[in-house]
């Protein structure tokens, strides 16, 4: 279909069964369609839109839905779009993507005008998802040696690429120059770039790979490459995962777990002091997403991790809530049922997690979930 198109598609609505949360599927059922990543911007300011990503002709590309209209306009088109690291820039005017690992795309919502911020250099591959500063004038992103690189369509492909220890770099690009400055380089796979909120000197990334494996998951560096620092020492049997800066910039969260429990540890560090913090005990959430000032956080209930080398001694049963922490009062409580299948799908390890995040407004969550037999993507309210 073209740019530019706009189609209806009635949303459908429903009520959680234990809870009575309202439900409200996004997305049309016998399509593959998803949200961004859960720490990447996909509303509009005011909350009335949205951006997702359909299959609704043979490619999946993004559109931006208008949630009062219940409609949606195409804004890329043809294959190659990563559907899962795009977003919306924080004056709400455009959609900044990569596509086909090579070009960062900025698209014009008015007009669709589509046009290329940087080129990855050759020689070199353009990796996962790549975050703005909060002006939305420079992004940070990875970039792997293209010798090194492998599709990552199956879990044990992700665990391949961990032990083959590919030379990445850590890159920042100023968006109105496409002046590449590379942070940091090392023959180890990094990913899950982040700039510190309302802090362009602060970079955060992961060593990437099977969290049981990983010695020291998260580490943050100064923008021109200095003072490189370890963000949390782990313990030896302790896993890390899924780290994300509260929305203000106060503090990084993320999940701690170990094996032979199905308890999870949902941690802070403060982002300036690096000071841990035990926020606390959950159920087994795989994904967390906070509000703006990180008193309330979400979280997706899963089951056995798949991106551990040791399944048999972290094999728990399956959780399918989603849970709303607290903060403040020190309580969790199940907010609906997601019942997604986890599964991969046509080689995409992501589609069917549900990577939570909450509405601006904080009165409902978003997710994506194949409980009605294809990845769809919801709004379940909180209260």
């Amino acid at each position: 279909m073209p740019l530019g198109q706009l189609l209806s598609l009635p949303f459908k609505h429903a009520k959680d069964a234990k809870t009575g949360a309202s439900i409200s599927q996004i997305t049309p059922d016998n399509f593959i369609c998803n949200r961004n990543y859960f720490y990447q911007k996909c509303f509009t300011n005011d909350g009335n839109k949205l951006l997702l990503a359909g299959n609704f002709d043979q490619n999946r590309n993004y559109h931006l839905f208008d949630l009062e209209e219940e409609t949606a306009l195409q804004l890329t088109e043809g294959s190659g779009d990563n559907v899962f690291g795009g977003f919306l820039t924080s004056q709400d005017d455009a959609l900044i993507f990569v596509k086909n690992n090579k070009q960062l795309i900025r698209v014009d919502l008015k007009t669709q005008e589509h046009s290329t911020l940087y080129e990855v250099a050759k020689g070199w591959i353009g990796y996962g998802t790549w975050v703005p500063n909060s002006a939305c004038t420079k992004v940070v992103g990875i970039e792997i040696k293209d010798t090194d690189y492998i599709e990552l369509d199956s879990w044990e492909k992700f665990a391949q690429l961990y032990h083959q220890s590919p030379r990445c770099r850590l890159i920042s690009i100023d968006l109105q120059t496409g002046q590449r400055n590379v942070v940091y380089e090392e023959n180890i796979w990094l990913g899950h770039p982040l700039y510190r909120p309302n802090d362009d000197n602060t970079v955060a990334f992961c060593h990437e790979g099977p969290h049981d494996l990983v010695e020291t998951r998260m580490w943050m560096v100064d923008e021109n490459g200095d003072n490189l620092r370890k963000v949390y020492e782990q313990n030896q049997d302790e896993s890390c995962t899924h780290e994300f800066f509260v929305p203000d910039g106060s503090k990084m969260m993320f999940v701690s777990y170990r094996p032979n429990t199905n308890k999870r540890e949902l941690c802070s560090v403060d982002a300036n002091t690096l000071e841990f913090k035990v926020e606390t005990e959950m159920p087994a959430c795989s994904h967390l997403m906070s509000n703006y000032d990180g008193s309330l956080v979400v979280g997706d209930g899963s089951g056995t991790p798949v991106d551990v080398t040791d399944t048999s001694g972290h094999t728990i049963e399956n959780d399918p809530n989603l849970y709303v922490i607290d903060l403040n009062t020190d309580s969790i409580k199940a907010i609906a049922e997601h019942n997604t299948s986890w599964a991969v799908l046509n080689g995409d390890r992501q589609i069917n997690h549900p990577h939570p995040s909450f509405t601006p407004d904080n009165q409902s969550v978003l997710y994506g979930s194949d409980v009605n037999g294809s990845p769809a993507v919801y709004m379940a309210s909180i209260s």
